[in-house]
Parts: structure tokens; sequence; C-alpha cells
């Protein structure tokens, strides 16, 4: 899987392909403005955490996560997704309602509705890079998705269908 997505970084880093092209259509903006209205922004990937950082610096995402970046480690005891939640809310002091999780894998929007929060499922049609993935929609509305969603060019909307705003 990371020879695909490592050759797609390497793609960005050698500007052969633009950054935003290898994200969800809307990611910066939404980011943008979550970060600007005081959001504090975690990442958590089942990919290596080495992988992640990395990933996550050459699209210029990095400045909206700043440390709360978090991946697969060696010791695989060590991260789930559900641990990354329980970090988030004894060591940031969020009540779980206060938890909006984005995400287009199964057991992150099962871990975020499992502690009683908000899951946004974001079933991308990474193809054509608009519309939702019909496969990917109906996955994450079994998983227990609030809103799905597929991409994030409304993020104005969803902001503020969050109560962000």
């Amino acid at each position: 899987m990371w020879r695909k997505a490592g050759q797609r970084v390497a793609d960005v880093r050698e500007c052969k392909v633009a950054a935003e092209t290898m994200t969800v259509p809307g990611s910066h903006q939404l980011l943008a403005r979550l970060r600007d209205l005081g959001v504090k922004l975690y990442l958590a990937s089942g990919t290596d955490l080495a992988y992640v950082v990395d990933e996550v610096g050459v699209l210029g995402l990095g400045q909206f996560f700043e440390t709360r970046i978090y991946g697969a480690l060696d010791d695989y005891k060590q991260f789930s997704k559900a641990l990354v939640i329980q970090r988030m809310i004894s060591e940031a002091g969020f009540s779980p309602d206060q938890i909006v999780g984005f995400g287009d894998g199964f057991v992150e929007i099962e871990e975020i509705k499992r502690v009683g929060g908000t899951a946004v499922g974001v079933a991308s049609d990474e193809t054509r890079r608009t519309g939702v993935d019909g496969w990917k929609r109906d996955r994450l509305i079994r998983a227990g998705a609030d809103i799905i969603i597929g991409d994030y060019r409304q993020h104005d909307e969803l902001v503020a269908r969050l109560g962000f705003s």
C-alpha cells in the first residue's frame, strides 16, 4: 500500500503533481477555517507514523495539526484510533460530545460514535474528485456516520451544520 502512496508523495515532492490533487477537494480550506475558529485538530492514520508525518509535510498540512499527528507504531499495542480518541479526551480535556471526527474508514467512524462524538463520513470519489462513492457511502452509514460528504468544497455549510460557526 505504501508503495503506491509513497510514489504519490514522491511525485508531489518532485513537483510532478500539485499537492492539492492528492487531498480531498476543499481539505485545506476546511482545516484553515476550523483552525481559525480555534478548533484543536488531530490526525490519526493506520499508516506507519513516519510515513504519515512525511506525507502531512509534503502535502502542506502540518500547520493544522502541529504535533497532534498519530500513526501506526511498531508496538501495535501503543496505537489505535480508539487510543487516540481517548488521549484527546484525557489530555485536551474534551468531553466526548465535543469531538467531531472525519474519516473514510469504518473503524474511525465506529470509534467516534462509540464515545458519543459526531462522525462525518467522507465517501469521496477518488477518480472523478467530485461526488460521492456509493460503496463508501453505504459502508460509512453502516459504521454509524452522522453526515456523509463527498468532499469539503461546501466547507462553510459543513462548519455551520457542525455548530462551529
